[in-house]
């Protein structure tokens, strides 16, 4: 408990700091950024931004994370002195808002105000949203089954709570909350450019009135007939955005084939009499029906006669998708079980066998397709693994009645596939063993095996198109039975996709607008931006490449939900997606409209209507000088000047989720709308972000919001956490240890700060001149290389390695070296705690400024004080203290062998004699040059290495000539070819130094000048350094010599001996 109440002691005092750094900022307007008279030269600005956040509710870590590297991004380049643009708007388009207003209101009529929900709806199944993206926050007032607002809201009353209904009222609430949670977390914005989107703010308004404008004058806006994800609830397509889970699934494409029923009808299907009855199975592998054996159908499934499908999830997507009789309604005419359908005869197309039976399938997924499966067990693992176990086990089919001649005898051959044959589905489930067609692993693995393989290699073997390619002919087989009538193209999508409204989402052919991505002019220039920009990994770049080779038309109207309305046709409005690709150079001159108040803009010196297409135009795509305006010509060139300035736009950070749309989209747009040379420079895509190694659940309780990981850690050890947890696409790791160490390490370093300098005066003056001090002033020098490097690759982590974790262990190093604080350098110590803060500021920057000006008692700001300036750092000083500190270690471990005298470390040849207890003197032995044939060895690995290439020639070559000069004296090639491989590793490693007959340094006079050190971190009275190679040095050690022959020194390796004084 005394550990515990010393943590939150340190937390307490970190945040108290960094309320008092929050002020200082505030009251100079530290990141108020102002454009310049001039364009700028490379690396005098950098702008930078984040996609502005939903506001459906509080932030998350998710959000904080991809949040933390740009603003960790801006903070490096503010401290090594560029002109910085970071801002922060807020997104309330589309129906994230809307969709929690209508359930609350619907929640409110339901069960009254404030609601009381039955006891029941406390275990009722809730739409879980797939993305950690999504804001969310506390728990609020409603009691029971928690109503959406109460789900994110803290503090509100029952009645206060109503008003949300509204959803205006959301955007009045959280995106204020919003700017006081990152003004804690210490985000270095210019709020003066802070807006929300939606026709609330009438700048951003008409901003992204005149963006569609000019997208469609471009004939990049057209109206078309396209089969989209479409919500039957809201009656509109429902995009990635708009989702509960499903983002990124799109419509699939099947082909519908029709097995007609065979008259008689049993008595269920009697009233449909006079009528033609199919069963309709969705395919993806047309070119298969040849093989067809029988139909599957899931006895327990749930089916109905629809005039046009099957199944209530299939025949919803068909009636929108022009199927019906009635538009967008489905009409049942029978209700059906599987059982219903078992044994009912068929006729199918293609079909090898004129009559087949349906029979049960106790796997189908009736969340996919129709529910009717077509059975082809020569090339499908799941039918023949289905039809052997039905064949196979009597039980099985007098469960389901199955009579005997319904189940087929024969497998139909139609398909050779190289390797597996012309019967692949019997052969691959023979080969991996598969029992039963429970082995879903073993059936997955099968199906990857073979149906590529089928596709691309495999040949007909029956039907009209016999010796010809399977994926020749697949779209003509499809064609084909479209055009006789025997099957139909039908779409849903990839797996399913649920809207925020709560309704499983279908896919409908609508006509509405689309902006035309991936026509092929436009995804050229998009293709050459994304050529330019600097992406900082290669993943990102094939995510990138992959989107445009299949990105197409996108729906960019609703007729819901909250936004722009589409000028030209206002009944729809611009979707989420479609009105967020270019409001970045909105951020340029939103301060001028806004200045602090981002919905009305009230102390702007222009009123919305002034900002007419002819404006836009002249601000951001080089038009004319807009002479019908009566905007003033200075607050004009003011807006110019401020977007010319900043644009292009320098770095946008994400997630990787987000390449598949609105990122592709911002490139799009981009390269539409602007001049080249104001096309974007980079993108830096992370992944998610895991808490404790687990995915990030608010249904788990494994979830933080912002405001949460700040009051429960501090902003600084929640910006130290977000650092450690990852660089790259891969997902991140948020760990609760980490942040509780960093309040531990910053506090401890704060401390040792204080204590130092209150002792300033005992420290050692005069220039650095021990060994100790041109170490540690050169593991500085390191540091800020390193981690200059990592931060302009926006590589956090390493950077908080290089210039955190790094230092501080050369700190404590160099601490032990001195052997007391009076022996340290005082120039030295103060320039340490300099660099140290300026390596730390874009990650911790309250802790550093604190540091700064109430420590360091330096002027003004930390966050542009300027890059540590160094010389070129020493990489021989750097090998020769890792020999040192190796070569301690070293000792450290051989000594307790020496003293014990270990019989067992004898054995194994280990540098052991016994030795007295008591005052201890340390021999420490060395040879400086490899000699011998290590030196063959070394000078023939020499002659094969290139060192432009670092490879050696093939080894059978270096093979040949080592056994030719080595076994003549003797030597077998297990001794000498271990010592080859390390050398061989080494080169590759560090390139051709390592093959050199010495070090780059004198081993004995590093040795020599750190005698103090080696005692004092050894435990010896004493310390004398030898030769090896020189035989009066060898005779010190008297009986002990025979351990340098069992264990001879070589470079890098000294051999100590340890003996009475």
């Amino acid at each position: 408990m005394a550990s515990e109440s010393n943590s939150f002691k340190k937390r307490d005092r970190l945040l108290e700091i960094e309320v008092a750094v929050r002020k200082w900022w505030e009251d100079e307007d530290v990141f108020r950024a102002e454009s310049r008279d001039h364009i700028p030269k490379p690396g005098e600005k950098f702008f930078s931004t984040f996609p502005f956040p939903y506001m459906n509710g509080y932030l998350h870590i998710g959000h904080a994370f991809s949040l933390s590297k740009v603003d960790f991004a801006s903070a490096y380049h503010r401290l090594r002195g560029a002109n910085v643009l970071l801002p922060f708007g807020f997104h309330c388009t589309g129906m994230p808002i809307k969709a929690s207003a209508d359930k609350l209101s619907r929640e409110i009529q339901q069960f009254g105000n404030p609601p009381v929900f039955p006891a029941q709806d406390n275990q009722a199944p809730q739409v879980q949203e797939e993305s950690s993206d999504t804001p969310v926050a506390l728990p609020g007032q409603f009691k029971g089954k928690k109503s959406k607002v109460a789900a994110k809201s803290v503090g509100l009353t029952d009645s206060e709570i109503a008003r949300f209904q509204d959803p205006y009222e959301w955007l009045y609430y959280f995106p204020p909350l919003a700017v006081e949670d990152l003004k804690a977390y210490g985000l270095g914005c210019d709020w003066r450019r802070s807006f929300v989107t939606t026709d609330v703010n009438p700048f951003f308004d008409a901003f992204v009135r005149w963006q569609m404008r000019k997208l469609k004058s471009m004939g990049k806006i057209v109206k078309d007939c396209r089969y989209t994800v479409f919500s039957p609830l809201d009656g509109q397509p429902c995009a990635d955005h708009d989702r509960a889970t499903g983002e990124g699934v799109q419509p699939q494409e099947y082909t519908l084939i029709k097995m007609e029923v065979v008259k008689p009808f049993p008595l269920k299907l009697g009233s449909l009499e006079g009528k033609r009855v199919f069963l309709a199975a969705a395919t993806l592998r047309p070119e298969t029906m040849y093989g067809q054996t029988n139909a599957w159908v899931l006895p327990d499934g749930k089916y109905g006669a629809y005039e046009i499908s099957e199944t209530d999830r299939s025949a919803l997507n068909l009636a929108y998708q022009n199927f019906s009789k009635i538009p967008q309604k489905p009409s049942c005419l029978v209700e059906l079980t599987g059982y219903d359908l078992i044994g009912l005869p068929l006729r199918s197309p293609l079909s090898v066998n004129e009559i087949i039976y349906a029979l049960p399938m106790s796997t189908i997924l009736t969340n996919k397709g129709t529910g009717i499966v077509t059975s082809v067990p020569s090339d499908a693992p799941d039918d023949y693994m289905a039809l052997h176990e039905l064949k196979t086990k009597p039980d099985s089919r007098a469960k389901y009645g199955v009579k005997d001649e319904w189940v087929p005898s024969d497998i139909v051959p139609i398909i050779n596939i190289p390797e597996f044959g012309d019967k692949a589905a019997e052969k691959v489930c023979l080969d991996l063993k598969i029992q039963s067609p429970n082995d879903k692993d073993k059936l997955v693995e099968a199906k990857r095996l073979i149906y590529l393989k089928g596709f691309t290699e495999g040949t007909m073997l029956v039907g009209e198109f016999v010796g010809r390619k399977v994926q020749e002919i697949k779209p003509i087989i499809k064609k084909k039975l479209i055009e006789s009538n025997e099957a139909i193209i039908y779409r849903e999508p990839e797996k399913s996709v649920m809207s925020r409204s709560g309704d499983e989402c279908v896919v409908a052919l609508t006509d509405q607008w689309y902006i035309t991505y991936g026509e092929a002019e436009w995804r050229k220039m998009a293709e050459e931006c994304l050529s330019k920009m600097n992406l900082y990994s290669e993943e990102t770049r094939h995510g990138f490449e992959h989107t445009l080779s299949w990105l197409n038309q996108w729906a960019c109207s609703r007729s819901f939900g909250l936004g722009t309305r589409i000028p030209w046709d206002e009944q729809f409005l611009v979707e989420s997606l479609s009105d967020s690709s270019l409001y970045m150079a909105y951020y340029t001159v939103a301060h001028i409209f806004h200045d602090g108040d981002m919905y009305k803009g009230s102390k702007s010196l222009i009123r919305p209507e002034q900002m007419n297409d002819e404006v836009w135009e002249y601000l951001f795509c080089d038009g004319p000088y807009p002479k019908s305006t009566d905007i003033p010509s200075a607050v004009l060139s003011k807006m110019k000047q401020e977007f010319d300035y900043w644009y292009p736009l320098d770095l946008r950070v994400s997630g990787k989720d987000l390449i598949q749309n609105h990122l592709t989209f911002f490139i799009y747009n981009h390269t539409a709308l602007m001049e080249s040379r104001n096309w974007p420079r980079g993108i830096r895509c992370n992944g998610h972000i895991m808490l404790n190694s687990e995915k990030m659940s608010k249904s788990t309780g494994n979830f933080r919001t912002q405001r949460q990981a700040i009051e429960e850690f501090s902003a600084t050890a929640t910006r130290f956490s977000l650092a450690d947890a990852g660089d790259g696409v891969d997902d991140a790791n948020f760990v609760f240890e980490t942040a509780n160490a960093a309040i531990l390490r910053l506090m401890t370093q704060f401390k040792w700060m204080e204590d130092v300098l209150a002792a300033e005066s005992s420290l050692r003056t005069g220039p650095p001149s021990t060994y100790a001090d041109k170490v540690f002033e050169n593991d500085m020098k390191i540091a800020i290389r390193l981690t200059e490097k990592a931060y302009k690759d926006c590589l956090f982590r390493e950077a908080l390695k290089n210039g955190f974790y790094d230092l501080q262990a050369a700190r404590d190093e160099y601490t032990l070296s001195c052997g007391s604080d009076g022996n340290m350098n005082h120039d030295l110590i103060l320039n340490f705690m300099d660099v140290q803060t300026r390596l730390i500021e874009p990650i911790c920057p309250q802790f550093a400024e604190y540091i700064w000006r109430k420590l360091l008692k330096k002027e003004g700001s930390v966050v542009t004080a300027g890059w540590p300036t160094s010389n070129e750092p020493d990489l021989v000083l750097k090998s020769a203290n890792k020999y040192l500190q190796d070569s301690i270690v070293l000792m450290r471990k051989l000594l307790p062998k020496q003293l014990l005298g270990s019989k067992k470390a004898a054995k194994k040849g280990a540098q052991v004699a016994a030795v007295p207890a008591g005052k201890l003197k340390g021999l420490v032995y060395v040879n400086e040059q490899f000699d011998g044939w290590r030196a063959h060895c070394l000078e023939i690995l020499q002659s094969k290495f290139n060192q432009q290439t670092c490879r050696f020639a093939p080894d059978a070559e270096i093979r040949a000539e080592l056994s030719e000069i080595l076994q003549k004296e003797g030597l077998a090639e297990n001794v000498y070819m271990p010592f080859v491989k390390f050398k061989k590793n080494e080169a590759i490693s560090i390139g051709t130094q390592a093959l050199n007959l010495r070090l780059p340094f004198g081993e004995i006079e590093v040795l020599e000048s750190n005698k103090d050190l080696i005692k004092r971190q050894v435990g010896l009275e004493e310390v004398e350094v030898y030769s090896a190679s020189k035989p009066d040095d060898v005779s010190k050690a008297g009986p002990h010599a025979s351990l340098l022959k069992k264990n001879p020194p070589s470079p890098g390796n000294p051999t100590a001996i340890f003996v009475a004084r």
